[in-house]
């Protein structure tokens, strides 16, 4: 009984012990004696004051606070940091002579006025491009004179990176400077673990010392003796330990407490950094940015900002993009996407001095007859698309378009229709990108447009009655895609079929009645060839009144690459044949055409200098609405120079045969540049001859000239030659006055 008493002394005494908070040193093994107190044992092996500093340094593990400003304050320096990282350029240019942007009889010769800028700069920290131009000369596209405001998204990505890098450098930090706290506590923690067990050890040697005092009085007491009052005096008083383990048990407490909050710390700087790490690499790749970008603001939301001039896709039937002066807001938020675009529609009619761009780009031909419509006169045109998934992945958008006024001309018509036609349309955007099989995609587009009153002018429906209408203006597209890793290709098969009453200027560039089959490969055949094939059958599906029944066999080819750093290539052909049918007439009539089209470039070093070879070589057969027309074209260029100078020979020999009319021209041309500190020279010489023997001579003087930090001057006088059908005039204006002179300032900030 008496063993259990005392054994149940100790466990009393260890668990107030282990309920306290104080800090131990190490205690001797050698039996306490009277003459040491406990007060001595305690001052001897254990520092209370330097402990309690020690914590109260290693409880300082508060996160840097940031200091928050003003609200004037920070828009204030935000708006300073802007200006202070905008920089771009200012153009003023004067120029008087021939025009050399587009044919027009009434403006081929006169002054022209122009100033155009582009800037990047930022708006309360949000990276934004400005530009702008306006030409006293406007050109009939209308695209000259235009604002632009854009988001800089791939300026923004850097700058959340950089704010990333940033933010797991300081994690990086606090993570050191608390790994190295913890090791600081953990020693603390064993020292003062230590010097608790030595006190439960002197704990227990007193609970024994007590023991046998009690059992020495018991005998005395059994045996008849009584002790006297000098005897009683050396019985020793038990030393109390309680007020030294509440201390100990007190900063025990202290130091588990922040031993908790410093690993709690730790998980929270571990998980911040691998979130920052996680966000950082899914910014710039679109296949994951869904997943987190959105963690850094609705602004990473956006893909597509554009203010003024902007170039949306209006529909998933094509991939073309069409020119609007308005607002393209495009936002990808997880997988909710929304495009709104709205805006005036920009003229595609124009003669410009490069008769091949005239004869493919503005004009219709059998290369882009599906493809083409001539925008006469401007329309407000607004497109809506929304939906759930991502562009590139599996998704399902549904879009609306509205077009304000056609006027569009029409197929067979010389002049656009000048009544108030507006257009309408909706499409539904299915794309089915499957996991089980990768590299492959499935898309399906359904449109329904309002009725085309330039091909129907009998059916009296309104807009919108006739785009939820039974009425024959529907539009479909299949196409499935595979890309094949192993072996480095990809293809694609689509069909095509728009109805033909659809109203297709609401979608941009289409025509109406036709279907189409195309099929298209990519290979990557070696680390030098790549190869791109191509078929594709075009075919009307009703002949109706202004409009040919026209059929159109297309197959095309192109092979590029690069072997080491001395010699890229390029070769393409596209070849088409066609069939084309009359209305009202048997007369069927039937012909090839082709683009072809070579260029080889070859950079080496010559007698220590840098030299460059180039060789050309394009060959057009071309079917429009006019008749047939042939362009040929060989060029050569030798260059060599270096870092100050650099001189150049070249030669081109260009035929074209224009409705059996042919003609050719072969142009010499010699030119050079010197570099100065603050100026660059340019001058060339140019003689061309034709079939007739009639020359023409030409050249150019260009002077570059930095005159300050902030300003370059330029002054460049030229003349023209004849022949060059990339550059085409004509005749009579060209023979009044055959040269430009420009005077062009450039301030840069």
């Amino acid at each position: 009984m008496k063993t259990c008493a005392a054994d149940a002394g100790i466990l009393l005494l260890l668990a107030t012990l282990f309920t306290s908070t104080s800090t131990v040193f190490a205690q001797s093994d050698q039996k306490d004696t009277l003459k040491v107190t406990s007060s001595q044992i305690v001052q001897q092996q254990f520092d209370f004051k330097d402990v309690a500093n020690r914590l109260t340094k290693l409880s300082d593990i508060s996160m840097p606070m940031v200091e928050v400003d003003s609200l004037g304050r920070r828009i204030r320096t935000t708006i300073l940091r802007d200006l202070a990282n905008t920089h771009g350029q200012i153009d003023l240019a004067y120029a008087y002579g021939l025009n050399t942007v587009f044919i027009d009889t009434s403006r081929s010769i006169g002054s022209i006025f122009n100033t155009s800028g582009n800037f990047s700069t930022a708006v309360v920290g949000l990276p934004i491009n400005v530009s702008f131009n306006y030409s006293s000369l406007k050109v009939p596209l209308g695209a000259n004179n235009y604002f632009r405001l854009s988001l800089d998204k791939e300026r923004l990505v850097q700058q959340q990176k950089q704010k990333l890098i940033g933010s797991i450098s300081d994690i990086e930090k606090q993570q050191t400077s608390l790994h190295s706290k913890q090791a600081e506590l953990n020693g603390l923690m064993g020292y003062v673990e230590v010097s608790m067990d030595q006190l439960k050890r002197l704990a227990a040697r007193e609970v024994e010392r007590q023991k046998q005092q009690a059992t020495a009085r018991m005998r005395d007491s059994i045996a008849g003796r009584v002790p006297d009052s000098l005897e009683q005096a050396n019985i020793a008083k038990p030393i109390d330990y309680q007020q030294y383990a509440d201390s100990l048990s007190n900063v025990y407490s202290r130091i588990v407490t922040l031993r908790n909050r410093m690993d709690s710390l730790q998980t929270t700087l571990n998980t911040s950094k691998k979130l920052s790490a996680t966000y950082q690499s899914q910014l710039g790749n679109p296949a994951q940015v869904n997943g987190g970008f959105n963690k850094f603001g609705f602004l990473e939301s956006i893909r597509t900002f554009d203010v003024g001039l902007s170039y949306p896709r209006t529909t998933a039937m094509s991939g073309q993009n069409v020119p609007i002066k308005g607002l393209h807001v495009e936002l990808q938020h997880h997988q909710l996407y929304l495009s709104v675009a709205s805006g005036l529609t920009l003229n595609n009619l124009m003669f410009s001095t490069n008769e091949i761009q005239n004869k493919l780009n503005y004009n219709q031909n059998v290369f882009n007859n599906f493809d083409f419509q001539q925008i006469k006169n401007n329309g407000w045109l607004t497109a809506i698309k929304s939906g759930y998934g991502t562009t590139e992945g599996t998704h399902a958008f549904i879009g609306f378009n509205y077009l304000t006024n056609t006027r569009f001309i029409a197929p067979g018509q010389i002049t656009g229709q000048q009544g108030y036609d507006p257009a309408a349309s909706v499409e539904l955007d299915l794309r089915y990108v499957p996991k089980f099989w990768k590299g492959s995609a499935f898309d399906v587009v359904y449109g329904k447009t309002s009725i085309n009153r330039q091909v129907d002018t009998v059916t009296e429906l309104r807009v919108f009655q006739s785009v939820f209408s039974a009425y024959q203006s529907n539009l479909l597209l299949g196409r499935y895609t595979q890309t094949l890793t192993r072996i480095r290709s990809d293809f694609s098969i689509s069909y095509r079929r728009i109805d033909t009453y659809a109203n297709t200027s609401t979608f941009g560039m289409m025509q109406p009645n036709n279907q189409r089959v195309e099929v298209k490969t990519n290979h990557r055949l070696s680390k030098y060839i790549k190869l791109g094939l191509m078929f594709r059958q075009d075919e009307t599906l009703r002949m109706i009144q202004g409009m040919n029944d026209l059929r159109l066999n297309v197959a095309g080819a192109s092979v590029s690459g690069n072997y080491t750093s001395y010699l890229s290539y390029s070769i393409f052909v596209n070849h088409i044949h066609h069939r084309m049918m009359f209305p009202g007439s048997d007369l069927t009539v039937k012909g090839n055409n082709y683009l072809i089209g070579t260029n080889v470039v070859s950079t080496y070093e010559l007698l220590g200098l840098k030299a460059n070879t180039v060789a050309t070589y394009n060959d057009y057969l071309i079917t429009d609405s006019v008749g047939l027309n042939k362009y040929t074209q060989f060029g050569l260029i030798q260059s060599i120079g270096d870092k100050d100078f650099s001189a150049a020979i070249s030669y081109d020999y260009f035929f074209r045969n224009i409705e059996g009319v042919a003609s050719g021209t072969n142009v010499f041309g010699l030119s050079g540049k010197y570099n100065l500190k603050k100026i660059k020279l340019s001058a060339g010489l140019k003689l061309a001859s034709d079939f007739l023997n009639e020359n023409s001579l030409g050249g150019h003087l260009d002077i570059q000239w930095a005159a300050y930090k902030f300003m370059d001057i330029g002054m460049r006088a030229e003349r023209f030659v004849l022949g060059d059908f990339y550059r085409s005039y004509y005749r009579l204006q060209y023979e009044q006055f055959p040269y430009l002179m420009t005077i062009q300032t450039r301030f840069k900030i």
